[in-house]
């Protein structure tokens, strides 16, 4: 099975070597390693020329990861596409498991796994809770599957017409949303493949801000999806506050946990499903 890696890279200087390590350990061997330069300098560009074994897009300006992941996806040969983020770390295992599960459950078109949360202490947590299929229930209330632990058929994001540029936060939750709505298959490995660097220096979801601004642009996008669907409006809304009030400080943080834990009240079986 032939994957090609796709990875955004804007500036993550630091942190850019260790995942492409991870890349090249891996036991099932990618077919290419493509790296989208997000913003195109002339330190960028002279920092990954030293690297022989990817494959380097440059952008001239700074797009946002997805669009970053579209142009990696576009130029890829492999009919399977596989997402790292720059600052994230595969298993050594974790293509291999992938590969091994496709091949097992043709009737997906993709999964994901078991991520681990870690920052300069080490792991700090591991989420196994996700759904065992795509579904598009769940894919409104909340982003389950994270792009570095994201492996699906290239022609599947092509028949969606890619990441949603627009987005600058939840455009992970959106695309999957809208692979669910299609009727893509994807699959659940319920075990921790990648690393997930939490270390608030610079990565989307750090931003609060942007957290709440993403949610926005979900709710005005899917609107008629969230109304079809009873309860996934405001479990969307109570998961968006509670995430941006962790990443904020002060009065902002106080404002969201206060509207998050008043839904709470409003909506009982909001309350239950929180609880759960």
């Amino acid at each position: 099975m032939q994957v090609s890696v796709v990875i955004p890279f804007f500036k993550d200087y630091q942190y850019f070597p260790e995942a492409l390590e991870s890349v090249r350990r891996q036991s099932h061997q990618a077919a290419e390693i493509i790296v989208v330069n997000d913003g195109k300098d002339a330190e960028s560009e002279k920092y990954l020329s030293q690297f022989d074994d990817i494959i380097v897009i440059h952008l001239l300006k700074n797009q946002g990861s997805a669009a970053a992941r579209n142009a990696g996806i576009s130029a890829a040969v492999g009919p399977w596409i596989a997402f790292l983020d720059a600052d994230d770390v595969w298993m050594e295992n974790k293509l291999a498991m992938q590969v091994k599960f496709l091949t097992d459950n043709p009737h997906f078109d993709g999964c994901h796994t078991g991520v681990c949360t870690f920052n300069h202490q080490g792991i700090q947590n591991t989420y196994l809770n996700k759904p065992g299929s795509l579904n598009v229930a769940d894919m409104l209330i909340d982003t389950h599957i994270l792009p570095s632990a994201f492996m699906i058929r290239r022609q599947a994001l092509l028949d969606i017409n890619l990441f949603d540029v627009n987005f600058r936060c939840k455009q992970d939750q959106e695309l999957t949303l809208r692979l669910a709505v299609a009727g893509y298959q994807v699959g659940f490995i319920n075990q921790c493949l990648i690393k997930l660097r939490r270390m608030d220096h610079g990565n989307t979801t750090s931003s609060g801000h942007k957290i709440i601004a993403g949610a926005w642009l979900m709710l005005r996008k899917h609107w008629n999806l969230y109304r079809q669907y009873p309860g996934s409006l405001s479990r969307f809304v109570y998961y968006s506050l509670m995430t941006a009030g962790g990443k904020m400080q002060g009065l902002q943080r106080k404002s969201c946990f206060i509207l998050g834990k008043t839904m709470t009240w409003v909506f009982p079986a909001l309350r239950s499903a929180t609880n759960s």
